[in-house]
């Protein structure tokens, strides 16, 4: 059975891991759902945004940015969004936005100037 527009990447409902292994990580959010980051993703990321291989550690960055964010946005396509201020850095005082599927896995991260202009709904805020 071929389903048309499915993704390529299977949805974990209930992800294997809590922790590192491999290269695999399961992330608690702000909304107690498991969501997946796997080195995979992070290699996507830096293809597509290399100026984040700045970051002292992408890894943990986005892992934070998904567990403790600032505000948490609806996507456009049902996703949600985790911002979170960068303290220190090259990118001090720049967001980074982590979109992400609940209960699912992390989709991609980048950074922002601001976050105030954002047309989004704010669906959790600190």
């Amino acid at each position: 059975m071929i389903l048309l527009g499915a993704s390529k990447f299977p949805r974990y409902k209930e992800p294997p891991l809590k922790t590192w292994a491999g290269d695999l990580k399961s992330i608690k959010s702000v909304f107690g759902k498991d969501v997946v980051l796997d080195s995979s993703t992070v290699k996507q990321i830096l293809r597509g945004h290399p100026e984040m291989a700045k970051l002292r550690d992408l890894k943990e960055s986005i892992s934070l940015a998904v567990a403790c964010p600032d505000f948490v946005f609806r996507g456009r396509y049902g996703e949600n969004i985790a911002a979170r201020k960068i303290e220190a850095g090259a990118f001090e005082g720049r967001w980074m936005m982590v979109p992400y599927e609940e209960g699912g896995r992390v989709k991609t991260a980048f950074i922002v100037s601001s976050v105030e202009n954002i047309k989004k709904v704010v669906l959790w805020k600190r």
